[in-house]
């Protein structure tokens, strides 16, 4: 149910944001960027969770049973030759990838950053032309 419905988001995501984009309006198209690159990241984000698994988050109780009371999967434990998160050979656990989240905060900042400076080209052809109109301008320029 839950993939259904952030499936579903992603979709709509997408659509509102490629509808945006194809507008006329400079503005318009700008808030259409942010929706789409909003959706991708979502996107992004959703393939690096799995059912079941759990957050590499390192504990550093002494692996004394703490780890089912946070949740957590990695606790050091040198007696058991378990040093987060380099656990010894034969040991496999299951866990959410955290660099997907890394390049996903990564892609935000960077959007962020862009969408600023189009909105400011934006309000400068809106000074110059007093409109932010793309057929119109294509009239003005000629």
């Amino acid at each position: 149910m839950n993939n259904t419905l952030l499936s579903l988001t992603i979709a709509i995501l997408f659509g509102i944001g490629t509808f945006l984009i194809l507008r006329r309006d400079i503005v318009r198209v700008i808030i259409g960027l942010g929706v789409l690159s909003h959706a991708v990241n979502l996107l992004i984000v959703s393939t690096g969770v799995f059912a079941g698994t759990k957050v590499p988050i390192i504990t550093d109780d002494g692996g004394h049973g703490a780890a089912e009371a946070t949740g957590t999967i990695f606790t050091d434990s040198l007696s058991q030759n378990v040093l987060a998160p380099v656990l010894a050979a034969g040991n496999h656990v299951d866990f959410v990838d955290p660099l997907v989240q890394a390049l996903v905060l990564t892609a935000i900042v960077i959007s962020l950053a862009t969408t600023a400076f189009i909105l400011i080209l934006a309000y400068r052809i809106y000074e110059e032309y007093g409109t932010t109109d793309i057929k119109e301008l294509r009239r003005l320029w000629g």
